[in-house]
């Protein structure tokens, strides 16, 4: 242990998360943070499962694969392989294809696991690591980069305007590569230097100002996942990084595009366990959608798609605005257009199950969407803004003229609500992941992965390889779905 792991109570937030990382007994972790590890790997893998078919997927697998990337990392849902940092690229990416992936609130508004489980799956699989090292990487990951993520955290003015979670969210790669490869404490801060200087630029606002179709990349969470992960290998051989590249007046905070640095955001490390605060997704789209759908779960249980005459949302102010606009081109446009995901879950094809490019061209679907009107309710603004919620008033008319409402405030599987428990995110793995796999495959990766801290990754890795490769046709270069 060097000098920085010796007496971290008056050290600088590089430091001390740094000598946290290289002196983390996961022996220590209380039973219910690694469960939450568990349940967060089960769900990433099925995001990446879901999203590697889709188009922008496949054009990213063809690129490296031409590019000549190495032969060492398994990519879940293909029989294809790639390098290490390859993978991470596109399991990064892939992770957050369908928008199905973990998100938090607290304080560090994020979907982690999408930068933390691609990378660490990746090299653990090719360093031959065990399952309980993969475990350990993962609430170390979530710990560390969520406490940078809460310390950094913009104002709301400040949010308004500039807001990246794929910036600050590369330092969960770079923490998961460092558990992996068990750097000492000066080489993790290093990795963190290293991480930094090529994070990706906080983009989110301008990727869904509304101009459509919208791009694929969302969060550039495939570039902060690889280079999260050559931050920790360069600095494993010896490469060296800015050893306090979080704090000081040109720290990361506002390299990151924030306004404000709280130091007291880094407290209670190995105390409070943040993974158990994560929540999951029970629909492939965005949070602020999902009380819309499961209003309309309730609404239409018992109604035909021809019996809804209209359908009105009342929303807070980003809602409408967000998830408004014309009607789908693209499977990232579809994960923001509440009026298309409501069509969806009217007609019998819930987001629950994932999206579907094919569906995009469908005559019927966009029918009933274009009955779903979108309004701003101004008292809703209020409550969106203090805690994060969604709060939603549907109201469904009936083809003869009987009108149906409810009002809801929080997503289903919120923590408020009493989280999404292991069953459901089992669930959730086997629809989407049975289709992929096959049932078989599907059932037996599900089981390794409940016992994953005895189990073995390069098995793990097999398991998540179809027996056949599933035909998908290439998309057109330009078209747009």
């Amino acid at each position: 242990m060097d000098d920085a792991t010796s007496d971290l109570s008056d050290a600088g937030p590089s430091e001390r998360l740094a000598g946290w990382v290289e002196t983390f007994d996961f022996d220590a972790v209380p039973a219910s943070a690694k469960a939450a590890a568990t349940d967060c790997l089960i769900d990433m893998i099925a995001c990446m499962v879901g999203g590697v078919g889709l188009a922008a997927s496949r054009v990213a697998l063809d690129v490296f694969l031409a590019a000549g990337s190495g032969d060492r990392a398994t990519v879940p849902g293909s029989r294809r392989r790639l390098g290490v940092l390859d993978a991470a690229w596109l399991g990064g990416h892939t992770a957050n294809a369908l928008d199905f992936d973990d998100c938090f609130r607290d304080g560090a508004p994020s979907h982690p696991g999408a930068t933390i489980i691609p990378p660490a799956l990746a090299l653990a699989e090719a360093r031959g690591c065990r399952g309980r090292d993969l475990l350990k990487a993962i609430v170390a990951g979530y710990e560390v980069s969520l406490r940078i993520g809460r310390a950094i955290d913009a104002s709301p003015a400040r949010k308004a305007e500039v807001m990246g979670y794929g910036t600050w969210q590369t330092f969960g790669a770079t923490v998961a590569g460092a558990s992996l490869l068990g750097l000492r404490a000066r080489e993790i801060r290093s990795a963190f230097g290293i991480a930094a200087m090529q994070a990706p630029v906080p983009g989110v606002r301008k990727a869904v100002e509304g101009v459509r179709p919208y791009g694929w990349i969302k969060n550039a969470y495939g570039a902060a996942a690889q280079q999260g992960l050559l931050a920790a290998l360069l600095a494993a051989e010896g490469f060296h990084g800015h050893q306090s590249v979080l704090e000081g007046p040109f720290g990361f905070w506002i390299m990151s595009g924030s306004d404000r640095h709280d130091p007291s955001g880094y407290r209670d490390l190995g105390e409070d366990w943040m993974i158990e605060r994560v929540e999951f997704k029970p629909y492939a789209c965005c949070r602020w959608s999902h009380t819309t759908i499961e209003a309309l779960e309730t609404l239409g249980r018992d109604l035909r798609p021809d019996d809804v005459a209209r359908v009105d949302v009342h929303g807070f102010g980003e809602f409408h605005v967000a998830l408004g606009g014309a009607l789908p081109e693209t499977i990232v446009d579809a994960q923001f257009n509440a009026p298309w995901l409501a069509a969806l879950q009217l007609v019998g094809r819930s987001p629950a199950r994932g999206l579907d490019e094919a569906d995009l061209a469908d005559p019927s679907i966009r029918a009933v969407a274009e009955r779903v009107h979108l309004h701003h309710e101004p008292a809703f603004d209020p409550l969106h803004a203090a805690t994060m919620a969604t709060p939603v008033r549907v109201e469904l008319t009936t083809t003869d003229g009987a009108t149906r409402a409810i009002y809801l405030e929080e997503p289903p599987t919120s923590i408020t609500r009493g989280g999404f428990d292991r069953e459901a995110i089992c669930g959730k793995f086997l629809a989407v992941c049975a289709p992929v796999l096959g049932e078989t495959r599907a059932a037996a990766c599900l089981d390794l992965l409940l016992d994953v801290e005895a189990s073995d990754v390069t098995r793990l890795a097999e398991l998540l390889t179809p027996a056949v490769s599933p035909a998908r046709p290439r998309p057109q270069k330009g078209a747009s779905r």
